[in-house]
């Protein structure tokens, strides 16, 4: 009873110190990514991307509802943040009870009985300040739930195990693990992954019980059935995992005959093993009904989908859709070979065999497991101090030290319990190898090679995460082996011991130092004022926005549905605003669901189901399906009948003279393109949008870089939050700084237009104000070269020279802002400051002409110096004897 206590207090106590950092280091409201769209589905009961996610949209709702704070999103945050505490100290537990089962420590732990609660502490702590846990622990996502989940099953395993070899057969340990596995895929399919280690540490442990389940052969008969009926066997698995009960219904619509088949067949091998006394029939039963009701939870989705709920993706309220969501039918199917690595481009990815890859098989497979690798030695120093790829400090020196417990670990564990190693290796394996194998990744957005352009859009640290979680369990055994390799073979003093203890404790605390600034959300409103500034852009009765991706759509929709501190807890929130995202535009349903809204649509529901996903123009141009829809709006919006399909496959430049060049609104739908949107998606409007602040309205007047001047600026300094972006005590990651350009570009823009108009003491007041974002060195240098030329042409000689030092303080050297310096030294009469400047250009830049045609007119004009001049076309011109001005010029000088 004594050692139940100490093991709840040490459970509360580790969940607690964790829980503690992750509240300090919460998001206070929406992040980038998923998260913004989980919110917003959890508040309203929505339907989010496949797969569907349907019970964690339902806790979400119902953890939406605790007021634990005004905004919403803090509330799913609190949620996710909890269950992350809570896994740390289920480590703990798992790491106590795995050495508990090793009886040759039983001697120690009595004579040292704090040491085995040690090594779980240090082991729940290890996962709790690991990167990658910890960042998803502190928004809300759907990775860290299942966490809990896999180690709650993992732990139930051991559980049962313990009963078994006291003599007590208890099954409904099995019985509660296969329905919390099942059920778990109403979360994510990731808990799934550990379904093998359960089954082979099940077999070995107690072969029996599992095959008295008799679902074994349900699911091999199955498999069977689903080849023989001619249906696609990897997608009818991904079925079955998702949900088994969906997967026989679906087999019964798809293949009716074989569906009975199937029954018969299963039917007939019950009764057989009735004959034969081999078969518990109420345990045979009570496990399908438990498997038939955990993935019941699916159906959720049909339901909730046929009430149209304002996110509805996929709108999976028929069968074909509803499966079709559990199959992921609208990604890319995965492909094991060839790898992604193998390729520079995307393109040369899919033309593949018709191209050739760039690596081997091997080679590229290497290249995977290098990014897993990477991410791995992030976990404990900080992505910043322990990069393979660009960098190691000293902090990564004590980022070891968890990978060497965690091997030292692995090896004792296997050499001392097998069987509970095999479930723990083995989950660990299958979430690493097994996983780097399956999902075939592109290249890391930030691998330093520059040539390499197939990269993921974001880096995919978070998808290992389980991996983490498994080896930190290692890590806790680990310290207890360590321990007791000091205690027993070197027999080190106690006050040494203790010393040594206390060190470790110490070690356990750094990644909190290491990992923070990197994975802290505190103060971090900036998605939410993104998605309220954009949504505030859009002005008019009714509008359009065509989005570009994730970030520039999931938090408008989180703020037009969920209450928020930025739109002042009132929602919805500008609903007439139809945020059309151009990846979803591909897709039928979402088109539909756009004409429903009452987007200047002219095609009926039944006409949109119809159209292609693309086809080829006159132009000899694919047309995509948002391409059709685009003009579709267009065309309507200004009251001209397009003929389909010859009309909807014209030139760009066709189509903006039939359509655009006497563009009227005559629906009362504005339309607009963020400025997140690539130039590719633009051909056909481009010359008749207007940039007013976050957003681009299409109008009929046509012109290069057109600006609402007085609109933009009101948005900028009047209405747009930026409370949040501007503050330096948020963390602003890559992905953020990246958006936050978009604003500066706003400032730049505003600026270029004050100067156009003449004004250029505004100009410089309107680019200054840029200033106040947090920018990448690279970008800053852009923000003040600009500065620097605008205040040249204000002649502001001093000011325009500090700018530009302030570049060089960036540590950037570059030659145009050399040869600005020049100009500036020259304009003052510093002659011999603007030649320095000037050679330094040209020896920064020894292949641009520029400096060279700039020191010919300073020196020929400006010193009168022909010789200088002469002395510096021959050194062009010995570089390059093939440029013919450089040679007229020459003669012409030695002619003088």
């Amino acid at each position: 009873m004594k050692e139940k206590k100490i093991k709840i207090l040490f459970f509360f106590l580790v969940t607690l110190i964790v829980f503690s950092v992750y509240l300090y280091s919460v998001a206070p409201t929406a992040s980038f990514w998923d998260c913004s769209e989980l919110i917003a589905v959890s508040y309203i009961l929505g339907i989010p991307h496949p797969p569907g996610t349907p019970l964690y949209v339902n806790l979400g709702r119902i953890f939406s509802m605790i007021p634990v704070a005004k905004e919403v999103a803090y509330r799913t945050n609190f949620f996710t943040a909890l269950l992350g505490a809570i896994s740390c100290g289920f480590v703990y537990l798992l790491v106590v009870k795995l050495l508990s089962l090793q009886k040759a420590f039983k001697n120690i732990n009595e004579k040292y009985p704090f040491l085995i609660h040690f090594a779980g502490i240090i082991g729940g702590l290890s996962l709790g300040f690991a990167f990658s846990f910890w960042d998803n622990s502190v928004e809300t996502e759907v990775y860290t739930p299942c966490v809990i989940v896999a180690l709650t099953v993992i732990y139930l395993a051991i559980l049962w195990r313990e009963k078994l070899e006291r003599q007590e057969e208890d099954n409904r340990y099995v019985l509660a693990a296969i329905f919390i596995l099942f059920l778990s895929s109403g979360i994510h399919f990731t808990p799934v992954m550990i379904f093998i280690p359960l089954l082979i540490y099940g077999l070995i442990v107690n072969r029996k019980a599992l095959l008295e389940l008799r679902f074994i052969e349900f699911i091999i008969l199955y498999l069977l059935i689903v080849l023989l009926s001619g249906l696609v066997l990897v997608d009818y698995f991904v079925l079955f995992l998702a949900s088994p009960l969906v997967a026989v219904i679906d087999l019964y619509k798809e293949r009716g005959i074989w569906f009975f088949v199937l029954i018969i067949l299963y039917g007939f091998y019950l009764y057989y093993l009735s004959e034969k006394k081999k078969l518990k029939l109420e345990y045979v039963l009570l496990g399908l009904f438990l498997i038939a009701l955990a993935s019941s939870i699916q159906f959720f989705l049909m339901v909730r989908a046929r009430l149209e709920p304002a996110i509805n993706e996929v709108a999976p309220a028929k069968w074909r859709d509803f499966v079709s969501v559990l199959k992921r039918e609208q990604y890319d199917p995965m492909r094991l070979l060839p790898r992604k690595t193998q390729f520079l481009t995307e393109e040369e990815w899919r033309a593949y065999p018709n191209s050739t890859p760039y690596l081997g098989v091997i080679p590229a497979y290497f290249e995977q497991v290098k990014f897993y690798l990477r991410y791995f030695f992030w976990q404990w120093a900080g992505r910043e101090n322990f990069d393979i790829f660009l960098g190691i400090k000293w902090p990564a020196i004590i980022g070891l030290i968890f990978p060497i417990l965690g091997i030292w670990g692995m090896v004792e564990h296997y050499k001392n319990e097998k069987k509970s190693f095999l479930l723990i290796f083995l989950s660990f394996l299958i979430a690493s190898l097994g996983l780097i194998t399956y999902l075939n990744l592109k290249y890391s957005p930030s691998d330093p090679r520059p040539h390499l352009k197939f990269r993921e859009v974001r880096e995919r640290d978070y998808f290992f995460a389980f991996s983490y979680v498994f080896f930190t369990i290692f890590v806790g055994m680990g310290t207890y082996y360590f321990l007791n390799y000091l205690l027993t073979k070197i027999k080190i003093k106690k006050i040494l011991f203790y010393s040594i203890t206390a060190a470790l404790t110490l070690v356990a605390f750094l990644p909190v130092v290491f990992n923070y600034p990197d994975v802290t959300r505190r103060y971090n409103m900036i998605p939410a004022e993104y998605g309220y500034n954009m949504l505030i852009s859009c002005e008019g009765e009714k509008a359009v926005v065509f989005t570009n991706g994730d970030n520039d759509t999931f938090p408008l929709w989180f703020v037009q549905e969920t209450p928020s501190v930025v739109n002042n807890y009132q929602v919805p929130f500008k609903r007439n605003v139809a945020v059309a995202n151009l990846s979803l535009l591909n897709t039928n349903w979402y088109c539909k669901q756009l004409k429903k809204w009452g987007a200047p649509i002219s095609f009926s529901l039944e006409e949109i189901d119809k159209l292609p996903q693309g086809m080829y123009g006159k132009d000899g141009r694919v047309y995509l399906l948002k391409d059709i829809i685009i003009r579709d709006m267009l065309a309507t919006n200004s009251g001209i009948k397009l003929k389909y399909p010859d009309d909807y496959l014209v030139s760009p430049h066709e189509f903006r003279q039939k359509v655009l060049k006497n563009y009227k609104n005559l629906t009362g739908c504005e339309i607009y393109f963020a400025t997140t949107v690539s130039k590719d998606n633009l051909y056909d409007v481009e010359p008749f949008l207007v940039l007013k602040g976050l957003v681009q309205q299409v109008t009929a007047d046509s012109g290069d870089n057109q600006i609402d001047l007085e609109k933009t600026e009101e948005f900028l300094f009047s209405k747009y939050k930026m409370k949040s972006m501007l503050d330096p005590k948020v963390k602003k990651d890559e992905n953020t700084r990246g958006l936050l350009l978009n604003y500066v570009a706003l400032y730049v823009q505003l600026a270029q237009e004050y100067y156009k108009r003449g004004d250029i003491h505004k100009a410089i007041f309107v680019l200054e104000k840029a200033r106040a974002f947090e920018l990448d060195p690279d970008k800053k240098a852009v923000l003040f070269y600009n500065l620097s030329l605008f205040n040249i042409y204000a002649r502001d000689y001093q000011k325009a020279l500090a700018y530009l030092d302030s570049i060089e303080n960036t540590g950037i050297k570059d030659a145009q802002i050399y040869l600005q310096r020049g100009l500036i030294y020259q304009s003052l009469n510093e002659l011999k400051k603007a030649e320095e400047s000037y050679l330094k250009a040209k020896e920064l830049a020894p292949l641009r002409p520029e400096p060279v045609q700039t020191l010919y007119q300073f020196y020929l004009h400006t010193l009168n110096d022909s010789q200088k001049a002469i002395n510096i076309l021959r050194e062009w011109l010995f570089r390059n004897p093939n440029d013919t001005v450089a040679q007229r010029l020459l003669k012409n000088l030695e002619k003088r």
